[in-house]
């Protein structure tokens, strides 16, 4: 199972193991918190989704899964990749499963 969202032209996906970090993050949406946003919009709540993990690294890596699916570092590099692609694309629509 994962997360499948897309601005403008661009797709993503990543797995849903890490879900909890994402709702440690935003605790009522995780990750899908931005879903509906512009770019524009979307990159402030993105920022505090990167920036709440590097703050909490510690506390986060309790929640990497033991399967091997997904990591922490993978994780804070795959709401990096989503602030660029903000950024990217300012007045496009963010959607996702």
């Amino acid at each position: 199972m994962s997360y499948d969202m897309s601005i403008g032209e661009e797709d993503f996906n990543y797995t849903y193991n890490v879900s909890k970090m994402w709702y440690t993050a935003i605790p009522d949406k995780g990750i899908r918190a931005f879903y509906g946003m512009t770019g524009k919009e979307a990159v402030k709540v993105q920022q505090h989704i990167f920036n709440y993990m590097v703050d909490n690294k510690e506390e986060l890596m309790q929640y990497e899964p033991s399967n091997g699916w997904g990591s922490y570092n993978g994780a804070l590099k795959f709401v990096a990749k989503l602030i660029v692609a903000s950024l990217n694309n300012p007045d496009e629509i963010w959607e996702g499963d």
